[in-house]
């Protein structure tokens, strides 16, 4: 729409949910490369070196059952055996390379958070033990922040693709910086608010459910639903940084009003791409990690997950067209009423 130049007809209907995933598929099979960077940091999970924590879980669960030694009961005792299995387990599986993949800012990966027992013949993988928690600490936060830094390449190049149909590496590399700092901003920020909220009220809960176990335990699903809606009213807080180069706050506030504007269709995209994860998840599973069948895997797991992200990128940059065209067309009395635009998607 040219500037400054009123509207005569109303806009064009936002896509939905389906149109939306099909043209985040149509995006990646134009571009394959785009799934390039979550296929390399899987391959690299599965058949380069890992770091195993394992040692670092006998001093912790030393110092578990000392406290429970010191006072506890029966119904403590067996909340205690299942927090030792669960740690023994992720003992053995957590592979500290895994933290380049951050849950929900960073690259998608299906080998996050596992460290398979075999590689196909003729290869070994190397096994570093982590024996100190200060060196974990320091680790997990360079990954991290590295891993960061990969999902601003990535979403970047996801971006350009969605907006322009095409690549600019130049113009790539020199606003990777920018949405770099403000992701990591972000992931700080919303870290730091959860932690603010849902800790005391997890604390609250975890006390009163000794006392009232009703009211606890609707304390703790007090703080479980913040945390839930929290995340799902700024789903879109990614692609206002690097599609629509808004800054933190301007995205977080621009994901709080589409989301909350387009309430059903958003809740409708998300949990299309968690159905569609997880039943591929199951497929892709079926793959043994001894096996080069799991390099199909691999490869097909990348592809499915870059179009699901670029499918949220599509929807909210036509969401956000649709938007600005509507208060247009408001503007010159091509709408009537004071109802908010976005409140009338389907």
């Amino acid at each position: 729409m040219a500037a400054n130049v009123p509207p005569t007809t109303l806009p064009k209907p936002p896509l939905g949910i389906i149109d939306s995933i099909t043209s985040g598929f149509e995006v990646v099979n134009g571009r394959l490369v785009l799934a390039a960077l979550p296929l390399a940091l899987d391959l690299f999970l599965w058949l380069g070196p890992k770091l195993s924590i394992k040692p670092l879980v006998p001093p912790v669960l030393s110092g578990l059952e000392f406290l429970y030694n010191y006072g506890g009961d029966q119904a403590t005792a067996q909340g205690f055996d299942q927090v030792r299995a669960w740690l023994t387990q992720f003992g053995n599986q957590y592979n500290v390379f895994s933290a380049l993949s951050t849950p929900a800012l960073g690259l998608p990966s299906f080998m996050v958070d596992r460290m398979p027992d075999a590689v196909p013949a003729g290869l070994s993988s190397m096994v570093v033990p982590v024996n100190s928690p200060f060196v974990y600490v320091a680790l997990w936060t360079l990954f991290t922040v590295a891993g960061l830094f990969l999902a601003a390449l990535y979403f970047g190049s996801i971006a350009q693709q969605v907006s322009a149909k095409r690549l600019d590496l130049l113009k790539l590399a020199r606003q990777v910086w920018v949405d770099w700092v403000r992701l990591t901003l972000f992931a700080v920020l919303a870290t730091a608010v959860l932690a603010v909220v849902m800790l005391p009220l997890m604390m609250i809960g975890g006390v009163m459910i000794q006392l009232v176990p009703l009211l606890g335990a609707l304390v703790s699903a007090l703080a479980f639903t913040f945390a839930m809606w929290l995340i799902f009213y700024l789903v879109f807080t990614v692609q206002g940084i690097v599609l629509a180069r808004r800054g933190l706050f301007s995205a977080l506030f621009d994901s709080l009003r589409l989301v909350h504007g387009s309430l059903p269709a958003t809740a409708g995209l998300y949990g299309l791409v968690l159905i569609i994860n997880w039943g591929l998840n199951v497929l892709w599973n079926l793959a043994p990690a001894a096996s080069w069948v799991m390099l199909a895997a691999l490869g097909g797991h990348a592809l499915v997950a870059t179009a699901l992200v670029a499918a949220t990128f599509v929807f909210y940059q036509d969401r956000v067209r649709w938007w600005q065209e509507m208060r247009a067309a408001r503007a010159a009395g091509l709408l009537s009423g004071a109802r908010p635009p976005l409140r009338r998607t389907r």
